[in-house]
């Protein structure tokens, strides 16, 4: 089978076959390096999977689903497929949790542009006491996250259709003060799409992906102005940036109120989460 997988390097097409092998037939790959016998009966169409991967779509989408801090989640191509970036923005606000003393008291968490639902889920089980709401302006992307948090058990999410940028003209008004406000919205500029990989450009969803080059920060300035109202004086806000306008997003928050913003990189030293706070004099002012 490797030897037919032809657009991929060989180490990342080693792992996608141990990926395949232990989802089709249950093997690890302790298995497989270990030449445990194996069994090809079960009635799979691996040239099937091997030509939808040699025209570069993700072995997520073949298998549907992925997993994410620790869990199992459904995916299609309409939701994008979790990142481990964005496992360390889920990360962050569970340290929060713990580094404020907040384990056990009551918390309003919202995800706005939830997709998949792997935010809000993650947050819902890891964060004791807490309610989430889980906001996204596709139909589609509701469904499957709707799935994912029955898949994952998580009870305590509250899916709606919701689209951030028209939140202020009245489509979509609340009375809720979140402790926690996440998102990870579109980012890419349309301009960096000839730099991406065929199987993210070719297959993820561009309503979940791309903004225009001229107004690359529109879902940031959406979500500052939406989070200046509803969120909590002693709350936080994350959100997932393009690296390269890190400086840009942070001065967003600040121009909407925000009083405590810091550019967090990532593991590989890339800027990507903007936190945010009030103080908590300037809040009550």
């Amino acid at each position: 089978m490797l030897h037919q997988i032809t657009v991929y390097e060989t180490q990342e097409a080693k792992e996608i076959v141990f990926w395949l092998l232990e989802h089709e037939l249950g093997l690890k790959k302790i298995d497989i390096l270990s030449n445990r016998p194996i069994n090809f009966s079960k009635n799979i169409d691996w040239d099937l999977i091997v030509k939808r991967l040699n025209n570069h779509e993700p072995i997520q989408y073949i298998l549907g689903e992925t997993t994410f801090y620790g869990r199992r989640f459904l995916v299609d191509d309409s939701v994008l497929i979790p990142r481990p970036e964005t496992e360390e923005l889920v990360d962050s606000i569970c340290r929060w949790e713990k580094e404020t003393e907040r384990f056990g008291s009551k918390k309003n968490v919202l995800d706005i542009g939830t997709g998949s639902g792997c935010i809000a889920i993650s947050l819902a089980k890891e964060l004791s006491n807490s309610q989430v709401w889980a906001y996204d302006v596709s139909e589609k992307a509701l469904a499957i996250a709707q799935k994912n948090a029955a898949l994952n058990q998580a009870f305590n999410v509250v899916f709606d259709k919701v689209d951030i940028l028209h939140y202020l003209s009245g489509e979509a008004q609340t009375e809720l003060r979140f402790d926690i406000i996440v998102s990870n919205p579109p980012y890419v500029t349309k301009q960096e799409a000839a730099q991406m990989r065929s199987n993210v450009l070719n297959f993820e969803p561009h309503l979940a992906l791309f903004v225009e080059d001229n107004d690359p920060l529109i879902f940031y300035q959406a979500i500052a102005r939406f989070a200046f109202q509803n969120l909590k004086e002693d709350g936080l806000i994350v959100v997932e940036i393009n690296e390269s306008l890190g400086k840009e997003t942070a001065e967003v928050f600040k121009a909407s109120g925000f009083s405590e913003v810091v550019i967090i990189k990532d593991i590989h030293q890339k800027n990507r989460f903007v936190k945010a706070a009030f103080s908590k004099k300037m809040k009550k002012e």
